[in-house]
């Protein structure tokens, strides 16, 4: 307890001294502390659930820098305010152990043994956010895979202890092996695959997953079509179990228009008949706002 209360008196003290030197008001000094503490809670349940799964003690790299302005529009901008909250350390970070952490959450919900991963790989990988934390643990091999090069060029200078390729629009992935990976994440990758190339993208996916391995897949629920959509997509979606925003709708995301990318939204029943025509589905997580809903699914053994 002494130990913690030193820790945040330290990290209390460092924002001060830091809204001294920036001139901060009270309200924006509160808010960088309050925004530090929400980072700093998710890191340590990250390595405490990760911890208890492999029952060992891990090493803690140092996390690396945040993703460029440029690599925040490409990858993680719902609108033009998202820019700035994901160049942000705290939010960055934040938001990645979280999601890591809720994804660990899902492994041990399905029995995965993660002392026997091997190969882990991240499919539109960005800045590598989330394939980055897994650098904590030493024997993995970590793969990134982006189809943008400027994000697989920032990734090499800036993300060590992992490798990182350029894929194409359309598969395959020329440098993965058939039956060579454990793991496969994919966080907002299908929200913007279009429909014609979903199924092409899971049946290769399929083939460089090992037998037993896991394929997590984020997508778009319920919650993000309420959002996003128009009554009349709405209604689309509802009729069709799909829909899809071109780059140039006015809805699109921000980061799907600076791309020339879709944002595809489809109902749970439409995603349990295509993903599961390929990967066993061992969980649906319906996550709410905060996180896309998440695909469990498995190659058979």
């Amino acid at each position: 307890m002494l130990r913690l209360a030193n820790f945040w008196k330290r990290e209390t003290n460092t924002i001060i001294a830091k809204a001294n030197v920036m001139s901060w008001d009270f309200r924006t000094a509160r808010r960088r502390l309050r925004l530090r503490f929400k980072h700093l809670k998710q890191k340590h349940l990250f390595y405490r659930q990760i911890r208890r799964m492999i029952g060992k003690t891990l090493v803690k790299p140092k996390p690396g820098p945040v993703q460029s302005t440029a690599l925040a529009r490409a990858t993680s901008a719902m609108g033009e305010k998202d820019v700035a909250r994901m160049t942000d350390p705290d939010i960055y970070f934040e938001s990645a152990y979280r999601w890591m952490r809720a994804s660990l959450e899902a492994l041990e919900k399905v029995n995965y043994n993660l002392r026997t991963l091997d190969t882990a790989m991240e499919m539109g990988c960005g800045s590598a956010r989330l394939l980055r934390l897994l650098r904590c643990l030493p024997t993995v091999r970590l793969i990134g895979t982006d189809m943008n090069p400027v994000c697989v060029e920032w990734c090499q200078k800036n993300v060590p202890g992992a490798e990182f390729f350029q894929n194409e629009k359309l598969p395959p992935l020329a440098f993965a092996q058939d039956a060579s990976i454990d793991l496969i994440i994919a966080c907002s990758v299908f929200t913007h695959v279009s429909l014609d190339l979903q199924k092409p993208w899971l049946h290769e996916l399929h083939r460089i997953l090992r037998p037993g391995g896991i394929f997590l897949c984020t997508v778009l629920g319920q919650s993000y079509a309420d959002k996003m959509l128009s009554a009349k997509d709405r209604s689309i979606l509802e009729r069709d179990g799909y829909v899809q925003l071109s780059p140039n709708h006015e809805q699109v995301s921000l980061s799907s228009h600076h791309t020339g990318q879709d944002d595809v939204f489809q109902t749970r029943d439409h995603l349990l008949e295509s993903f599961g025509s390929v990967f066993d589905v061992l969980e649906y997580l319906e996550r709410g706002i905060k996180l896309q809903n998440l695909l469990v699914l498995q190659k058979s053994i």
